[in-house]
């Protein structure tokens, strides 16, 4: 995947941690099978269980925005092979699942 398209995929993700951290914002990345998984995460309130599914969609905002970030991110992730979701464990956090590029042989 081109450098520029997880710049483009993980850049909204930090920004919408920023706006709803209480303090902290952090990234992890780990290899996963063929695929490297980087969650983006923060201390704030974080996803509603029952709207997880919704946070995707153009006009869903918990922060009085327009609602256009995370839909956005959703298809990059679509268009590049790379998949993302939002987590609803207490906290903000989103998982970016970004396939590892195959060299030829």
């Amino acid at each position: 995947m081109a450098p520029d398209t997880v710049v483009s995929l993980l850049s909204p993700l930090l920004e919408n941690g920023l706006r709803h951290a209480k303090s902290r914002v952090w990234i992890t990345a780990r290899h996963q099978g063929d695929a490297i998984v980087v969650d983006v995460l923060d201390d704030g309130p974080g996803f509603d269980p029952a709207e997880v599914d919704q946070v995707f969609e153009a006009g869903v905002t918990g922060s009085g925005g327009y609602g256009l970030g995370l839909p956005v991110v959703r298809r990059i992730a679509a268009s590049s092979g790379a998949e993302i979701r939002a987590i609803a464990d207490g906290r903000g956090h989103v998982e970016v699942t970004l396939p590892i590029a195959r060299t030829a042989t």
